[in-house]
């Protein structure tokens, strides 16, 4: 059976590392388990473990979609209790294992999440999807090194679809190690894979302000602009970015639009408080 995950896709941000690790870390987009289509069509009947290993391993299937669903609605409790029994129906089913070491990190069970990825990936460790997601966890915790080597392996496989999510990942784990330059090379790589990627854009956006490279910052920002809809935390990195190279034109045209569009955001409270 093909066990394939969820993958990460980056979020837009701009704040304190801690948080662009938070937020442009922990997307979660679904593609789960398309070839288990020749399972049975329903799992047990009786609620029990089957007779039947494919029964089993059909309720698994079911009830991980089931939960990766719920987890992407915000209801977690449903999602954990749904993930809970895809593992009792068959533990060996590495994208329950998988899903719920994300459904962990997202609840702030760092521990318990470390040891379902270690378990998912004792039994599907050629997953790219995979390998995004647990360099993403390991670079939450510090764990610089093996979070890029996982980047590496992921962007590193020709039959990754989404090569652009693991190396905009990566320069996001370069910037919470205070690494700029490799940051930016890994920004300019997903970019390449993926003309006119937003998370990558506002990356470079986001390290050229941070080194007070302002005129670079500002060409990263209208390729993103370009490319891409602003929201509230990128509008409020192109208001910092326009105050510094003092481009009023596009400052009063940023500011309008986060009046205009977002006026109860953070970012607007942010402005409204005449905050730098």
């Amino acid at each position: 059976m093909n066990q394939r995950m969820p993958t990460l896709s980056p979020r837009l941000s701009f704040g304190p590392l801690s948080s662009i690790l938070r937020a442009a870390l922990v997307a979660t987009t679904i593609a789960l388990l398309g070839g288990c289509a020749n399972m049975a069509n329903t799992p047990p009947s009786s609620g029990g473990l089957s007779s039947n290993p494919t029964d089993n391993q059909r309720a698994a299937q079911i009830n991980t979609q089931l939960g990766v669903g719920y987890m992407n609605e915000g209801h977690m409790d449903v999602a954990v209790e749904k993930i809970k029994k895809a593992i009792y129906y068959d533990n060996d089913f590495a994208p329950a294992h998988h899903a719920y070491a994300l459904m962990l990190d997202r609840l702030g069970e760092k521990e318990k999440a470390a040891r379902e990825f270690e378990k998912a990936y004792s039994l599907d460790s050629n997953n790219s999807d995979l390998d995004n997601n647990y360099g993403t966890f390991l670079c939450g915790q510090k764990e610089y090194t093996k979070a890029q080597s996982l980047f590496a392996r992921a962007y590193g496989d020709p039959l990754y679809k989404t090569p652009e999510f693991a190396l905009t990942n990566s320069g996001v784990c370069y910037e919470s190690e205070g690494k700029p330059d490799q940051a930016i090379s890994q920004y300019d790589a997903a970019i390449v894979k993926q003309p006119g990627y937003g998370p990558a854009l506002i990356g470079k956006a986001r390290v050229y302000y941070a080194e007070k490279k302002y005129a670079e910052a500002a060409n990263a920002m209208k390729a993103f602009e370009a490319n891409n809809r602003n929201t509230p935390d990128t509008l409020q990195l192109a208001i910092r970015i326009d105050r510094a190279t003092g481009d009023q034109s596009a400052l009063a045209n940023h500011v309008l639009i986060l009046k205009g569009r977002f006026p109860e955001s953070a970012a607007a409270k942010w402005y409204d408080s005449g905050a730098k």
